[in-house]
């Protein structure tokens, strides 16, 4: 809680959730610490203290196994569902580019940002063909390098891109004509609208989620995203989708290091589900670099399905998620997998 607060640069009025109800204090310190003079600064417990450092790295009996025992410590919560990816179909990723952000615009069209990767090709937003993959526009207004484009989020009309450790956040209309730069005091890793679309989403490397006011990127609020007993840090392309499989507003998240895409509730942090994306594109050894990891999640409303990538993926792929029901082991159980992830750290 203490570390990642210290990223979060100054904020008045700031709400942190902690995930630990004995970590409270420890939080606030942190809090002053790293947030400067945050008048109002309030942290409410939400779990347990199984989220710590300590308790990821202590003694276990087998992979996922503590925690499994951390989740029935959590008060009778219900265990978080892993869900079935089915592909619908698969389109060229146009020279593989560095992926940072995928987003629908409320046209239709396919949006994707990406970073300045390797070194010298430059940051770049292109609206992509669903078709072909073909790129049907490629922006590169108000990214000079060596500035390093992250997420990206349509609200109320204008295109929002953070950026990695520029501190900027770059406005288009809805054209992709630049409009100007904003402040952005954070590490800029994912971005998307709110509920209701009255406030930004964002990761920053950290276990938190941060909602920021749409009008000056200010800092309103921190929740810890948290599954399984642990917080979850590192989540990167981030998706809102106000009705997820019929089972109202969820976020989603693409977990670093790995190939899971984790469900969120917005209105506490704690993990319903997940899926991964294992048999999409086959895993190479680049991914254990930090390369060729799945990044971009867009979901389309005219379909219903999610469109998906990575940095440097051979292609794109939609996807339709589903209840793989009792008794089907067509894929590996997605929490068993981010289980095993949130133990190895």
């Amino acid at each position: 809680v203490a570390l990642a607060a210290c990223l979060l640069g100054s904020a008045s009025g700031l709400s942190v959730a902690s995930s630990s109800s004995s970590s409270s204090s420890s939080a606030v310190a942190l809090a002053a610490c790293l947030l400067g003079s945050a008048s109002g600064l309030s942290v409410a417990s939400s779990s347990s203290s199984s989220s710590s450092s300590a308790g990821r790295r202590g003694a276990r009996d087998g992979p996922g196994d503590e925690a499994f025992a951390a989740l029935e410590e959590l008060g009778g919560e219900a265990k978080p569902k892993s869900y079935s990816v089915r592909k619908v179909r698969t389109i060229p990723h146009e020279g593989r580019p560095w992926t940072q952000g995928l987003e629908f615009a409320d046209d239709g069209r396919l949006v994707e940002t990406s970073g300045d990767y390797p070194f010298g090709t430059g940051s770049f937003v292109r609206v992509v063909d669903k078709d072909t993959g073909a790129t049907v526009q490629k922006i590169t207004d108000g990214l000079a390098r060596p500035m390093f484009i992250e997420g990206i989020a349509e609200l109320g009309g204008r295109w929002f891109a953070s950026t990695y450790e520029d501190h900027v956040a770059l406005e288009y209309d809805e054209n992709f004509n630049f409009v100007k730069s904003h402040s952005f005091p954070y590490e800029g890793w994912g971005l998307t609208h709110g509920p209701g679309r009255k406030s930004f989403l964002a990761t920053n490397s950290s276990e938190f989620i941060l909602s920021l006011d749409p009008e000056n990127f200010s800092l309103v609020s921190v929740l810890p995203a948290t599954c399984l007993g642990h917080t979850v840090p590192g989540l990167n392309e981030l998706e809102f989708v106000d009705d997820f499989l019929g089972q109202g507003p969820a976020l989603l998240g693409n977990v670093i290091e790995t190939r899971v895409v984790l469900m969120l509730d917005p209105k506490t942090a704690k993990c319903t589900g997940a899926f991964h994306l294992q048999d999409l594109e086959a895993v190479t050894q680049d991914e254990l670099r930090g390369s060729h990891v799945a990044n971009g999640i867009a979901f389309s409303k005219q379909t219903g399905t999610l469109w998906v990538t990575g940095k440097n993926w051979e292609n794109m792929f939609e996807i339709a998620i589903e209840d793989p029901g009792l008794g089907d082991l067509s894929q590996e159980d997605a929490i068993s997998m981010l289980a095993r992830h949130l133990e190895s750290i």
